[in-house]
């Protein structure tokens, strides 16, 4: 029996009520509910779908925004530029929008398909350049800054984010040259131009200052590099050397949430291995030689004579995972993201590993109609390197004794035990490594939060304030079966332990207001700024334990402690940095623009009669482009003349190096019946002393033809630097201590940037775009002393030759450049086996001995610092392949080759280059029992190198829900190179600023690279 569900019924224990009311009410609203709910769900499914492409390209773009107005609801266009969206109703409106195009709102009016062409914007693309303390259009730009977005970034296994740009900004140099997977880039921009102080860069990431270790390279937006001093006198004491600064990736409102994962797996292997003699070709050699029973007698009183490849003994396969993890998104009120980094290193000695985690998140809040806007970023990062070194991850003995060690060595004898040897610093590698223990941990915490008020039109005032607290820990062990152990008495293994704790809290407030009133734009800003730093920590060692169980956790256990041999130490520093800083800035009718900043700034760290320096600069740029003569050129899409000057500053690196300076040291005097610590002056007070100052000139074109295709820029500078830092001797009274601090001397770097970008093919399915990046620089030491203060010879001699040589290897001396090498000139060898050495005068004698190696016999040999460097990065698009290829190159320049100097000498007491069997000069072998430096291995580096190539393939992913774009890559990392440098690599690190083009031969050799990875949008 069917039931009616509308026949009336009777509440039970009520009154009744009349049936068909309720019926002829019910009946009407169920049909318009019905009617309403159909018609809401035939509506949420109309999908539309399409394809958006690049005007210029007619290509698919990926990544694309498609939002429907008015809503938080969108999707973005996967690897071919195709998407799906499901709208509200058939009137819904889409936006469609990408950084560098001009947005699109498109009317849906009933279609289910919709195609798209963006076209480039030019003012959009403007906006996106980062300079101090804000933005600016790029047509309005008076200084050199350069910009490298994320998508030009360079592919592949990155040590830190400092690779992704190498060799795309001209007059960066960024050098690696290690294999060592904790080790940082080398970074100079336009030269050196101190002798003490910093070289790098001002690194500021969201406006805070980090290193480019801080951040996960994923996490980044776009990095911009001002180079000039007008762009970075806004920064005072910290712009000499250039300021970065890096942008993150953060949400972007009125945008559904995305994820992206990104991952690569590589592995990598030492690039051009040394050659050194095996066993067996040591004894094929070795009768050439008088001490040829040596190695052999050795291996044959240690248990045989063996075959051992001690380098491979300590090395492995190199492995590297990464992960990134992202989410961003936002509404109409919010915006956030956060990542997770993850990237574990097995560098290619063993111990030598790297392992890193990061977090990152940022939330963005607007209130009051967009009146107010709170923003908040927390970045953590934890990093725990291998230790195998009191305090360092690499220890140089141990590579070295794997070069040198007797190949027809064991490693261990018949009971177990290293084989060791009396022979000085002739150690067993394998025995070092394996009794050796330790780790470096470094972790960084920092908190920013930023206060924007909006409260009239093109006004904003912010408020930022930010701590950076980071802690790092050094645990280290050698057990008793070490060399060190068993080799000394009274020393059954060691341990030392030791931690820093560094924080600084900045304080940032800067006010903007921006007007337009006809052709004209003005825009002023003024600010202050503040920043606190204090570090401390400590250290301790101990030696001689009763067992090994501890390591160094129980340093306390150690025997020489009871003996007063153990060591310790600790300290604690601060200073302070303040500064108060405006702008200025004027447009007229797009095509004259000028610019001029002002900061008074100063630091504890300078002497009483300078705290406070002033830094003006000024620019000035012509867009001759906009002018109206040149209407017809239609060749030229864009020109402008850019001019400016400014003032920076380098500042000194440590703290209280004005102030009169005691310490107490070790020894002890007995004084009225108690022991009392000796004190001693360890500095003279400088009430002068302040900041190294730089002036420098820029004069620059920037390019645009044929509608875009090619485009570019060049810039001439002059910088001179004066005021730079040095110790200079004193006389003793009235000074307590013989040398001062001070600045005197003056130093010039100048010359030419070119970059070059081109986009020779476009069409449908194949794209090439080129980016060619060229730099010059002259360096010139100006002068070392002044009426107060002279450099004894008015010259400074270097040492950059360690032992068994230890000899003076460079010259630092007014009308030369920095990286000089100062040595003797060899120019042929005699029947003996000797150095024929040229000397200054021209004439010609024969090297007896050492004793030769005086000043009056030497000469420069060369400079170890490029005078040219270029970028050549091509990037060749096919349909759903993608191919980037990456070149750089240095020229002009030398090196000392140091594994040729101490191992190509035959006649040495351990074991050699299998180059030192070769003829010197085609003569004859070496006669020397010892090493000697001379140019003859002093050798032109010049080189071009495959920096990267990295072939990717985005999957077509429009038929599948919830991914956006999935794409696969396979790189590689120093591929090859052209050169004529008998080295591994002549990409070698640049730590000591004085001595320059060091080839050392223990440094932690380069290595190559090869990456797959993955990325993945949802």
């Amino acid at each position: 029996m069917k039931q009616n569900l509308l026949k009336p019924v009777r509440a039970t224990g009520g009154s009744s009520y009349h049936a068909g009311k309720v019926h002829a009410f019910t009946k009407p609203l169920l049909i318009i509910f019905m009617m309403v709910f159909f018609t809401h769900v035939s509506q949420a499914q109309h999908v539309v779908s399409g394809t958006v492409i690049s005007g210029a390209e007619q290509v698919g773009m990926p990544g694309v925004s498609v939002l429907i107005k008015g809503t938080s609801t969108g999707v973005t266009t996967d690897g071919d530029g195709s998407y799906s969206v499901s709208v509200p109703n058939e009137n819904s409106v889409l936006i469609f929008s990408f950084i560098g195009y001009k947005s699109q709102e498109v009317s849906v009016s009933g279609r289910s398909t919709i195609d798209i062409s963006l076209e480039d914007d030019i003012s959009q693309l403007d906006e996106i350049v980062v300079v101090g303390y804000g933005t600016q259009k790029k047509s309005e730009v008076t200084s050199a800054v350069a910009s490298v977005k994320a998508e030009e970034f360079t592919a592949g296994a990155m040590r830190d984010a400092s690779e992704l740009i190498k060799g795309k900004v001209a007059g960066l140099d960024i050098t690696n040259g290690s294999g060592d997977p904790s080790a940082s880039a080398n970074i100079f921009l336009r030269g050196v131009s101190t002798l003490q102080g910093s070289t790098s860069p001002l690194i500021l990431i969201d406006g805070v200052p980090g290193s480019f270790n801080t951040v996960s390279p994923a996490d980044i937006a776009s990095i911009d590099v001002l180079k000039d001093a007008s762009a970075a006198a806004i920064y005072g004491t910290r712009g000499a050397n250039g300021v970065i600064l890096i942008t993150t990736k953060g949400g972007r409102r009125y945008t559904p949430a995305t994820i992206t994962y990104s991952h690569y797996s590589a592995i990598s292997k030492q690039f051009n291995q040394p050659e050194f003699l095996t066993a067996s070709e040591y004894l094929e050699y070795a009768k050439d030689f008088d001490f040829e029973n040596k190695f052999i007698e050795e291996a044959e009183n240690n248990g045989g004579v063996s075959d051992t490849d001690w380098l491979d003994e300590i090395s492995r396969t190199g492995y590297i995972q990464n992960h990134n993890l992202m989410i961003q998104g936002g509404t109409e009120t919010t915006t956030y993201s956060a990542s997770v980094n993850y990237m574990n290193q097995e560098g290619v000695f063993k111990g030598s590993d790297n392992e890193e985690l990061r977090v990152n998140l940022n939330l963005d809040q607007y209130f009051f109609d967009d009146k107010l806007k709170i923003g908040f970023n927390f970045l953590r990062g934890t990093q725990k390197i291998g230790s195998l070194g009191d305090g360092k991850s690499f220890n140089a003995l141990i590579y070295r004794n794997a070069l040198i060690r007797n190949p027809l060595l064991n490693i261990k004898d018949d009971n177990d035990n290293w084989i060791e040897t009396s022979r000085l610093q002739y150690i067993n590698p394998v025995g070092m490594l394996e009794e050796t223990e330790g780790e470096l941990t470094n972790n960084w915490t920092r908190f920013t939060s930023n206060i924007s008020l909006y409260l009239l039109d093109n006004w904003e005032t912010n408020l930022m304030l930010a701590t950076d607290r980071s802690n790092n820990f050094r645990g280290y062990y050698e057990t008793s079966k070490h060399y060190y152990s068993v080799s000394k008495s009274n020393r059954a293994g060691f341990g030392s332990r030791a931690d820093d704790q560094l924080r600084t809290d900045y304080l940032e407030l800067t006010s903007k207001y921006s007007k337009s009133f006809g052709a004209h734009n003005i825009s002023l800003m003024a600010g202050y700024s503040y920043q606190y730093n204090v570090n401390e920590g400590g250290w301790a060692n101990n030696y001689d334990f009763p067992t090994d169980a501890y390591s160094y956790h129980n340093l306390e256990a150690g025997r020489a402690l009871l003996r007063g041999e153990a060591g310790m130490d600790s300290y604690k520093n601060d200073n302070t940095l303040v500064g108060f800083f405006g702008r200025l800035k004027y447009g007229f009718d797009n095509r004259f623009d000028i610019l001029a900043s002002v900061r008074r700034e100063a630091s504890s760290k300078f002497g009483d009669n300078y705290k406070w320096g002033t830094f003006p600069s000024v620019s000035a740029g012509w867009t001759i482009s906009n002018e109206a003569f040149m209407d017809n050129l239609s060749l030229v899409s864009f020109l402008k003349l850019r001019a400016g000057y400014g003032v920076t500053g380098v500042i000194p690196t440590q703290s209280y190096l004005s102030k009169p300076l005691l310490s107490y040291y070790g020894d002890y005097f007995y004084y009225n019946g108690a022991w009392i610590n000796a004190l001693e002056a360890v500095r003279n007070p400088n009430a002068d002393l302040k900041w190294e100052r730089s002036g420098e000139i820029n004069i620059g074109v920037d390019f645009g033809l044929l509608e875009g295709r090619i485009s570019g820029s060049i810039d001439f500078y002059n910088k001179k630097t004066k005021d730079l830092l040095w110790e200079y001797a004193v006389p003793q009274p009235p000074n307590v201590y013989p040398s001062t601090l001070a600045n005197v001397g003056e130093m010039q770097n100048k010359g030419i940037e070119i970059l070059l970008e081109a986009s020779p093919v476009r069409s449908n399915n194949f794209q090439w775009n080129t980016t060619l990046t060229f730099s010059h620089n002259k360096n010139e030491l100006l002068s070392l002393s002044n009426d107060l203060y002279e450099q004894e010879g008015d010259f400074i001699d270097e040492y950059g030759v360690g032992d068994p040589i230890s000899t003076v290897s460079h010259r630092l001396e007014p009308g030369q450049p920095i990286g000089n090498f100062w040595g003797l000139k060899s120019v042929d060898i005699n029947e003996d086996g000797l150095w024929v050495i040229e000397l200054p005068n021209g004439e010609t004698e024969v090297m007896q001995s050492n004793a030769f190696s005086i000043n009056d016999n030497k000469q420069y040999l060369g400079n170890g610092i490029p005078k040219y460097r270029a970028g050549w990065t091509n990037t060749f698009k096919y349909k759903n392949f993608d191919l980037s290829v990456v070149l750089n190159g240095a020229f002009g320049f030398q090196l000392m080759n140091q594994q040729r100097m101490f191992y190509e000498n035959p006649n040495i007491n351990y074991n050699v280059l299998k180059s030192a069997m070769d003829d010197v000069y085609g003569k004859r072998r070496l006669g020397y029992k010892s090493q000697t430096f001379v140019s003859y291995y002093i050798e032109d580096a010049d080189y071009v190198k495959l920096e990267n190539a990295t072939l990717g393939y985005s999957v077509d992913m429009s038929n599948v829900k919830f991914v956006n774009s999935l794409r696969f890559y396979v790189s590689g990392s120093n591929l090859a190179i052209i050169t004529n440098y008998k080295g591994s690599d002549p990409e070698v690190p640049r730590n000591d600023l004085r001595t320059q083009g060091i080839d050392n031969r223990d440094k932690f050799p380069s290595v190559r690279t090869y990456t797959l990875g993955v990325n993945v949008n949802f």
